[in-house]
């Protein structure tokens, strides 16, 4: 822009753009769309329980509290659960599941969401954190006991330690990374993690804890936590096996199993009779069942002469709320690499999840999910919940499914699912001294059995190839390697597959039906494999009457345009001709932009789309009629071929295209002053009527090479007329004098327009 004098000094001088805008009226434009696009300014975006608490009633708060005690029966032993799938002591699931639930009431735009503990963001925190080794001498602690801020214990033959202050700042650390997007608008990030890559990763996760948790249905020690060793020592230890922890999970698992198909044959029946409504609760409240029944089990059997060591307990779990406390007090320095590392793959998966889960049931319920909020809301629970102990929390899809068929109406359901908590974490831990470990893992393998979905992977698997690589990828390196490094690989690898695919152009030789008038792929011609195979078929039966018509498809951008004008020129070399000029139609209405190195690729094939003399080497048995005589040329002959040039014809530009090449000067120019560009046209048909006469003007004005006067002009005087060569009549040339000063040949047209 030009700038001149105007009010207002910035630097002790006054600017302002001619049309009267300054610099300051842009940066407050900028601003307030930043603000729209974010809800900065939008109170009702920021608080969405703004917009509907005026409107709230009884009706919905009874629907809410309802639903919200429902969850809450689900919630308290599912916590306790996910917390020993971490490697912490329950009580720290317990912490993890209310303070995020309060948060989530004010700030949350996904009714039926609820957040807390899951099953898979626990393995994540477990293989983050937790370190398995040999106890030092003389360490006695058993994994009942938390009084240590670093939970170290043993397990009978096992010993595990994990670093509950690590995990604390990390769901700290993780919230924040969560604002920070959320303000940034950058969820968009995890729009470049595909299907393949999340259902891979999913499915790991679940194989990796469902064996995992084979160790607490078997009642066997000594199990290494990565999955090919677990594997390995679950099948040494099988003869070690305790019968009664296998008969209690085995129990539990059918149980469940059991009252989950009661919950949905029920689910749209229960408002019909109580007797149908109770089923359907009891199929909903079936993880608590579970429990109640285990732990029944366990304290009759303690009250005998068997006593408590019949089955593996999980002991005390002190009572009440955990006080507010700073969450990076008691971290070091050197640990801050380690939590700051887990916590971009934590961040990034919590919300995620939330995402994922939210939109489905957004979409079922018929209301709008706010994905930018939704990632500053995660973020604000994390933080609060982490000065309360919490360890890092997502979303559950099955306590949101539960809260969809309760017909929850609003957040605030959660704030009674948070009640429920409280109320436990206040009145019921002594009662969990009894709950047995094996009755745990049931309740984790039952909810990881949803996380499969082979159906998808086989359909995936017949749609596209590429995809089952990337999930096989995923999978795998999951599976065998970690989590995190497993998660990063597969994006690597979908990316590079991404930019391969970018980078083979895909060019189809149109034609015409005739009934229809409609252009379309002719599947005979195909351009894979070597140029001097699929060139000469693709190009055979076109000519000047009958000109070259394909579709371009793809961006025009770096990392195809090699590719791109490779494939052009292999057309070039076999399309060009000694007698016409000819014409190459590309419709590009499937090129969505070209960048500057797209620019480059297409400049480099006009320049080898001009007439000229172009040097060839004979492939053996041609013959060529040279002053009157016939000569054969043998193969490997190098000779001289003077074509009369491709016109390139575009159609279907897009208006990014078409600026692209507006802007670099590809389609200004007029052959008559000797330049070669790109011809423009609205559609093929319109380029197809042009041919004829643009290869006439290109007949009757090109300087023709082979055609120029044999003497330099540089021996002339201006004005001298000299005849020229391989015309018949010959066509005369004459010398023009250029402001430089230098001497040029001009054509004189059968009009005396002279062409330079």
């Amino acid at each position: 822009r030009s700038w001149e004098i105007g009010r207002g000094e910035i630097g002790g001088h006054c600017i302002m753009c001619k049309d009267g805008k300054t610099v300051w009226s842009r940066v407050k434009r900028n601003a307030k769309s930043y603000a729209e696009v974010t809800g900065l300014s939008d109170m009702g975006r920021m608080v969405p329980s703004s917009q509907w608490l005026p409107r709230y009633t009884r009706e919905k708060l009874a629907g809410d509290v309802i639903a919200g005690i429902t969850v809450g029966i689900m919630l308290v032993p599912q916590a306790i659960a996910y917390a020993n799938l971490s490697g912490l002591p329950p009580v720290y699931g317990l912490y993890s599941a209310f303070m995020s639930l309060f948060v989530y009431a004010v700030f949350g735009t996904a009714k039926d969401l609820s957040l807390g503990p899951t099953a898979l963001m626990s393995l994540v925190v477990a293989e983050s954190f937790t370190k398995l080794e040999r106890p030092p001498a003389g360490f006695e602690n058993e994994c009942s006991d938390i009084q240590s801020f670093d939970f170290c214990c043993t397990d009978g033959e096992d010993f595990a330690c994990t670093p509950v202050r690590l995990v604390i700042a990390a769901t700290l650390i993780s919230g924040l990374y969560q604002i920070a997007m959320g303000f940034l608008n950058a969820g968009s990030v995890i729009d470049y993690v595909g299907f393949p890559v999340i259902n891979g990763f999913t499915t790991a996760a679940a194989v990796s804890i469902l064996t995992n948790q084979l160790r607490h249905i078997l009642g066997v020690t000594d199990i290494d936590r990565q999955w090919i060793y677990t594997v390995r020592d679950l099948a040494s230890s099988i003869h070690k096996t305790r019968w009664q922890d296998f008969v209690m999970g085995a129990g539990c698992i059918v149980l469940i199993l059991g009252l989950e198909k009661v919950q949905k044959e029920f689910v749209d029946r229960r408002k019909f009779s109580r007797i149908e409504y109770g089923l359907w609760l009891a199929g909903t409240a079936r993880s608590a069942i579970a429990v109640v029944v285990a732990l029944s089990v366990a304290r009759i059997v303690a009250a005998t002469d068997a006593g408590d060591e019949v089955f593996k307990l999980i002991r005390d779990i002190p009572p009440g709320i955990p006080e507010p406390q700073n969450p990076l007090s008691s971290v070091s320095a050197d640990d801050m690499n380690e939590v700051l590392t887990a916590s971009v793959t934590i961040s990034l998966l919590g919300y995620l999840q939330v995402i994922a889960i939210g939109k489905s049931f957004a979409q079922k319920n018929g209301y709008t999910l706010d994905p930018t909020q939704e990632m500053r809301v995660v973020g604000y629970s994390s933080i609060v919940s982490s000065f309360f102990q919490s360890v890092p929390i997502t979303a559950s899809f099955s306590r949101s499914a539960v809260n969809s068929a309760s017909s929850i109406y609003t957040p605030l359901g959660g704030l009674f699912t948070a009640l429920c908590v409280i109320f436990s974490l206040e009145f019921v831990t002594p009662a969990f001294f009894y709950v047995p470990k094996s009755a745990l893992a049931a309740i984790i393998i039952t909810a990881v059995l949803h996380m499969f979905d082979l159906r998808q992977v086989r359909r995936m698997a017949r749609v596209n190839s590429q995809d089952l690589i990337i999930w096989s990828t995923a999978f795998l390196a999951c599976l065998l390697w970690s989590l995190e490094y497993g998660i990063l690989l597969a994006i690597g690898v979908s990316a590079c597959l991404t930019l391969y695919n970018e980078s083979s152009p895909t060019l189809l030789r149109l034609a015409c039906e005739a009934d229809i008038g409609v252009w379309v792929a002719d599947p005979k011609y195909t351009t894979t494999g070597l140029a001097k195979s699929w060139a000469p078929s693709f190009v055979k039966g076109s000519s000047s009457t009958a000109p070259l018509v394909v579709k371009l498809g793809g961006a025009i951008t770096f990392s195809m345009a090699n590719q791109l004008r490779d494939r052009l020129l292999a057309i070039d070399r076999e399309y060009q001709s000694e007698d016409e000029v000819r014409a190459l139609v590309i419709d590009m209405s499937a090129v969505s932009r070209i960048d500057y190195s797209g620019v480059l690729a297409l400049e480099a094939v006009l320049e080898q789309l001009k007439p000229g003399s172009r040097k060839r080497v004979a492939v053996g048995g041609e013959t060529v009629a040279v002053d009157g005589k016939i000569h054969t040329r043998k193969k490997g002959d190098v000779f001289v071929q003077n074509v009369w040039g491709i016109r390139l014809h575009l159609a279907h530009m897009t208006s990014p295209a078409h600026r692209a090449l507006l802007a670099a000067g590809l389609l200004d120019g007029d052959v008559s002053l000797g330049l070669w560009t790109i011809v423009p046209h609205s559609s093929i048909a319109t380029a197809i009527e042009s041919v004829r006469e643009d290869s006439g003007l290109v007949t009757t004005t090109w300087p023709f090479e082979w055609m120029v006067p044999t003497k330099l002009a540089r021996f002339f005087d201006s004005g001298a007329i000299v005849d020229g060569r391989n015309e018949d009549p010959p066509r005369q040339w004459q010398c023009q004098e250029t402001p430089d000063r230098k001497k040029l040949w001009a054509r004189l047209s059968p009009g005396q327009q002279s062409i330079v």
